[in-house]
């Protein structure tokens, strides 16, 4: 087995995974701030919002297509940002 870690420990671990996340160039849409995801081409204001409440109502993404789930963001839009985003994978 391994040594036990504490839950602070843990939280260490998912913010070090985030920020190697955020190193490579990638935004994790399931963590982002709207004002984080307005740097994303195609991503204003509203757009930015609707997802922040996307997730308060549904939960996580699960993968990144999921993002067109979105009123507003269609294939066009996910073509642009595809490659910037992350869902924690």
């Amino acid at each position: 087995m391994g040594t036990p870690i504490s839950p602070e420990e843990i939280g260490t671990a998912e913010k070090t995974t985030v920020y190697a996340e955020e190193m490579m160039g990638k935004l994790n849409i399931n963590t982002a701030t709207a004002e984080e995801l307005v740097r994303l081409s195609g991503i204003g204001e509203k757009r930015a919002a609707d997802i922040v409440t996307y997730r308060e109502r549904n939960g996580d993404f699960s993968c990144i297509e999921d993002i067109m789930k979105i009123s507003g963001i269609g294939e066009k839009t996910f073509e642009k940002i595809k490659e910037e985003i992350t869902v924690g994978e």
